[in-house]
């Protein structure tokens, strides 16, 4: 075989080889094409898909947050508990080892999803809960002077927001009862210099041992 024979061989075979170069890159070509001309007939679908995303990102990120709830009455074990927003009240008393034996169940909404800072009280049998706040969380049943300040237990800036009561005054009745061992009614509070009936009478209703 000459060299001519040879050079029209290879000739045929480069020419070949060409078409199939072509083909392929058209192939691809229209691959790509086809790609991006369906994502921009499908905006709405696109935007969906990343709208679905964002929203089960979200969901997740809630269910997975970390709240603390205070759990009360008669439960096995009272305390603060670590839970997560998804929680129900039913849940939050389980952390707490469950209702005990004297427990009023009728009286707590065990189906409520629970809050941070949340206060769960379960009371005992024959116990009415007065109290429920807005979402219907149950508390402890309150004192009628809860809001009175404790002469045995008040600091002196607390002493200090009774009425005619200054830094000296709240002074002298923590050193009367640090002295007396304690105050067994309201009245000793007249035996503190300083203090008479006038003031007294300003104080009563405002004050509690």
């Amino acid at each position: 075989m000459d060299y001519r024979e040879l050079l029209k061989k290879y000739k045929q075979y480069l020419i070949v080889g060409m078409i199939l170069v072509l083909s392929i890159s058209g192939s691809i070509f229209f691959m790509i094409v086809n790609s991006k001309q369906k994502q921009v007939e499908d905006p709405d679908e696109a935007l969906i898909m990343n709208s679905t995303s964002v929203s089960q990102s979200l969901e997740s990120e809630s269910i997975s947050q970390q709240i603390y709830v205070d759990i009360k009455g008669a439960v096995e074990k009272p305390g603060m508990y670590e839970g997560r927003a998804n929680m129900r009240v039913w849940d939050a008393v389980m952390l707490a080892g469950g209702v005990n034996e004297e427990a009023d169940t009728k009286q707590v909404n065990f189906s409520e999803r629970i809050t941070d800072q949340m206060v769960i009280y379960v009371p005992k049998v024959g116990e009415e809960l007065q109290v429920e706040n807005k979402n219907g969380d149950a508390k402890e049943n309150p004192s009628k002077d809860t809001s009175k300040v404790d002469l045995n237990q008040a600091d002196e800036s607390e002493l200090q927001t009774l009425p005619s009561i200054g830094q000296k005054k709240a002074q002298e009745i923590i050193r009367y009862r640090e002295e007396k061992g304690g105050f067994k009614t309201i009245d000793e509070l007249k035996n503190i210099s300083g203090f008479g009936e006038k003031t007294f009478e300003k104080l009563k209703e405002s004050i509690k041992v």
